[in-house]
């Protein structure tokens, strides 16, 4: 799930200490970072299931060849929801949903997050997210009600997501967890660990030269 990168549109939690410009510069970065480790994948399609107006956006990158799918509903469950209902009806049996401005997201925890589902094994798979959520979702088939009354952009949405699929008896998979990058602490956080992991800096390369551009500012 994405949005195309506007100022005052995307990492708003960031500013400050970030100026918009600065934040969507990052946003951006980021998300395009991780297209270039999804993409190319020969076990999965990746689709950019974009917000209102991104389209032309999407449409623009170069590198990135994607299917696009807009996002519908009023809420992020709902939209949720609908993303894994319009990707199944075409065909798909599994799905898994991310999201786009998670630098640790990795391509191993997305094919764990497909093994968690292969033959059944389970319903629901989730990556926790650190501040309490959750960046990876994957469904073998849509679940409704996984995604009503949950108090969205809190710090209890893993815990009422695993207490809904308990009142589904769903059965449910983990993969490992991240963090995303919401506020100061966490940009921080992601300058340490670029510098610590060389891996991490080839996998990220717009994000880390957004790193390095900003220290030296």
């Amino acid at each position: 799930m994405a949005r195309a990168p506007e100022p005052g549109k995307v990492k708003t939690r960031l500013c400050p200490p970030l100026a918009p410009r600065q934040a969507a510069e990052f946003y951006e970065c980021v998300l395009r970072d991780v297209l270039d480790d999804l993409v190319p994948s020969e076990r999965w399609d990746t689709w950019v299931a974009y917000a209102e107006r991104s389209r032309d956006y999407f449409q623009r990158l170069p590198e990135h060849r994607v299917a696009l799918l807009p996002q519908r509903g009023g809420s992020l469950g709902a939209r949720m929801h609908a993303v894994f209902v319009d990707l199944c009806h075409t065909g798909y049996r599994q799905v898994v949903l991310v999201g786009s401005d998670i630098p640790g997201l990795s391509t191993a925890s997305v094919g764990q997050a497909f093994d968690a589902l292969e033959g059944d094994r389970n319903d629901l798979v989730l990556g926790p997210a650190d501040d309490g959520g959750y960046y990876l979702i994957g469904l073998g088939r849509p679940r409704e009600g996984l995604f009503g009354g949950i108090a969205w952009s809190t710090a209890s949405v893993l815990e009422q997501t695993l207490a809904r699929a308990r009142e589904l008896e769903l059965r449910v998979g983990t993969v490992a967890g991240t963090y995303d990058v919401d506020v100061a602490d966490d940009v921080e956080r992601l300058r340490r660990d670029l510098e610590a992991s060389r891996g991490l800096r080839v996998s990220r390369p717009r994000t880390y030269a957004w790193m390095r551009r900003r220290l030296h500012r």
